[in-house]
This record gives structure tokens, C-alpha cells and sequence, in this order.
């Protein structure tokens, strides 16, 4: 008899995962301009490319780990790219996600910073201190912690979206923004040449945050229903809001183009008090994503939950901040994620070749 679906377990892991992809680049709105509003009505494209890549590499990451039963998450890159180039990709992949940890470290600070006027330092010591301390407790309970922040971030920041996107639609004002963005009068930076090339990168670099983080939760499941349901629904969530929202800035973008944070405007237009709201609501946004990524950088080097593990988070989380005070926040993002997006792009090819074989010799 077919065994049903733990809806319970499955919405459990959606959450996990949409909290995990939604950090400062998508809360704050940054990434958004950058990978959909400057692509005008293409964005829905660069959204189907980033979708494909999203749930066809967590899927491959998950299954890897149950099937092989990695101790670590970092060994899927060895089982799909081989010793040598594996190890290559493992390390460029925690550095990357360690860069990442940066971007959301900058983008903590910008949000308090251009919404209460608090100094950067504080913004970037408050994010550093949350995630440095919630790492420490391990990944059981950051799955545990972010599971539950997850969908209230995707409901806040949809329901910005789509009241500036109806409002901006039916004004016309998403018509003439993107052929402001389109005609060069408004410049907004574009994460690459073309919109084939803007989801590649975006999928690139959501493949490279997840393969550790994935694996090692296959890993640790009976069976994986309820983990492929629920990375599934998270990222068909998670791009259509990138798209509505991609919209509703593009209806907004004379005025949001030269901003830190995007979405606070937006938020502003409904009532300024809800801006201050959504600043919270964006800081843990931030948050959820940070944990994560600072945990792959941590567990590569170290056994989660001994002494070293704890005392090289720490030292990886206060040079993480002295960096990310030293730097804008969309500078960063721009160039971490797109460099390092079309990485991710180039292991999600290895990874349908070795997918390929398998299936060959299986059928041999």
C-alpha cells in the first residue's frame, strides 16, 4: 500500500527552505532589481530557468545523501564531480557560502541603517551575534527555528508585492518603468548580459548554498517524500514571489533604483508605518538565511557541536562582520552572487552528467 504524505513533515521542510532562500537579497529587494526588474517582462523567463535548476539540483542533492548516507553534506560534491575536482568544488562552495553569510551581514546593517538611522556597526553586530550564537546549537535546530519564520516572511513580503503590483498595474506604471529600464533613462544593474544567463546565475548560486545543507538532510531521513514535497512548493513559492515583487519594483523604479533596500519603499507606499514593520520583518529574513550559510563554512572544518566547531564560528562570524561593514551592500551582492552563480551553473552540468551514467549503467 502506497504510504501518504506527512503534510505536516513536508510544510515543516518548505518552511526550512523558503526561509533559507529568502535572505537580504530577496527581502530587501536588492537581489530583485538586479535579477528581475532589470529584465523587464523576460523576469518571468529568468524566474522558469531558476526554477528548473532549483528543483532538479535539490533533488539530486537530497537523494545523494539518503542513498549514500553522508556523514557530511560536503561529500556530495565528491560523489558527482569525482576526488579531485569534487574537493575543488567543496571548497569553493564554503567560501562562497561564507561570502554569502557577508552579503547578509551588510544587508542586516543597511536595513536598520536606512530605516531607523541606526549606525552599520549595529545592525552588523546584532545579525552576527543571532546567527553566531544559533549556529553554535547545530543544524537540528536551526531546521527547527527557521522552519517557523519561513512562511510568515514569504505571507509579509507577497503581500508588499502584490498590493504595489496591482497598484502599479493598473496605474500603467509597470508598462512605463520597464521601458524607462529598457530605454537606459533609469539604470538599474543587471546580474548578467541576458535573461538565460540571469537564472543560470540565480540557480547557480541558490545550488551552491543548498548542496551541503540538502545532502545532509537526506541523509538523515527514512524516506524522502516529504523533503521533495516540500523543496518543491518552497521554490515555486519562492519565484513567483520573486516575480511579483520584481514587478511591483519595476512600477516603482525611478524611485527605487538608487536605493540600499527596495522593499522598504514599497512597504512605505502602503503606510510608513508598516515600513518599520517590514525592517523587523527583513532582519529575520536575513537572519534565517545567515545561520545556514554560516553553519556550512563552520561544519566543513569542524565537528558540529565540539569546542572547535563553536570557537570557529565565532572567529568566522566577527571577520565576516568587519568585512561586511567595509563594504555597500549591493555591491557585494552583485559581485558574490553572480561570480559565483555561474560556478553553480557549471556543477549543475557535472551533476546531470553523473545522473546520466547512472542511469545508462543502471539499464546495462
Amino acid at each position: 500500500m502506497k504510504e501518504k504524505t506527512n503534510w505536516k513533515q513536508a510544510f515543516k521542510f518548505m518552511g526550512a527552505v523558503l526561509a533559507f532562500a529568502i535572505g537580504s537579497g530577496f527581502a530587501t529587494g536588492q537581489e530583485l532589481l538586479q535579477y528581475f526588474t532589470a529584465y523587464g517582462y523576460k523576469s518571468i523567463l529568468v524566474g522558469v530557468v531558476f526554477l528548473a535548476i532549483f528543483i532538479y539540483s535539490n533533488y539530486c542533492f537530497a537523494v545523494a545523501g539518503y542513498r549514500e548516507n553522508f556523514t557530511k553534506g560536503s561529500e556530495v560534491f565528491q560523489y558527482y564531480c569525482g576526488k579531485y575536482l569534487g574537493t575543488a568544488f567543496d571548497y569553493f562552495t564554503v567560501l562562497f557560502c561564507y561570502m554569502s553569510f557577508i552579503v547578509m551581514v551588510a544587508g542586516a546593517a543597511s536595513t536598520l541603517n536606512q530605516q531607523y538611522g541606526l549606525p552599520l556597526v549595529v545592525g552588523g553586530i546584532l545579525l552576527t551575534a543571532l546567527a553566531g550564537v544559533s549556529v553554535m546549537f547545530g543544524l537540528d535546530r536551526i531546521v527547527d527555528i527557521i522552519s517557523k519564520i519561513g512562511p510568515v516572511l514569504v505571507v509579509f513580503a507577497l503581500f508588499i508585492g502584490i498590493w504595489n503590483f496591482a497598484t502599479a498595474a493598473a496605474s500603467g506604471d509597470i508598462a512605463s518603468g520597464i521601458a524607462m529600464v529598457e530605454s537606459g533613462e533609469v539604470k538599474v544593474t543587471q546580474a548578467s548580459s541576458n535573461w538565460f544567463m540571469a537564472g543560470a546565475s540565480y540557480g547557480g548560486f541558490c545550488l551552491l548554498w543548498f548542496a551541503g545543507f540538502m545532502a545532509k538532510l537526506g541523509s538523515e531521513q527514512k524516506r524522502l517524500r516529504e523533503l521533495m514535497v516540500g523543496q518543491s512548493l518552497s521554490g515555486t513559492f519562492n519565484i513567483t514571489a520573486c516575480v511579483v515583487v520584481g514587478f511591483a519594483l519595476a512600477g516603482n523604479v525611478a524611485d527605487v533604483a538608487g536605493l540600499q533596500i527596495p522593499n522598504l519603499y514599497l512597504a512605505a507606499k502602503i503606510w510608513p508605518g508598516i515600513a518599520s514593520i517590514f525592517a523587523l520583518i527583513i532582519f529575520a529574513a536575513i537572519y534565517t538565511t545567515s545561520c545556514p550559510l554560516l553553519w556550512t563554512a563552520s561544519s566543513r572544518f569542524a565537528d558540529e557541536g565540539s569546542s572547535r566547531f563553536k570557537i570557529l564560528t565565532l572567529v568566522l562570524a566577527v571577520i565576516g562582520c568587519v568585512i561586511a561593514l567595509a563594504v555597500p551592500f549591493n555591491i557585494l551582492l552583485n559581485y558574490i552572487y553572480v561570480i559565483n552563480g555561474y560556478g553553480g551553473f557549471v556543477l549543475l552540468i557535472l551533476m546531470f552528467i553523473k545522473n546520466l551514467r547512472l542511469r545508462i549503467a543502471a539499464k546495462k
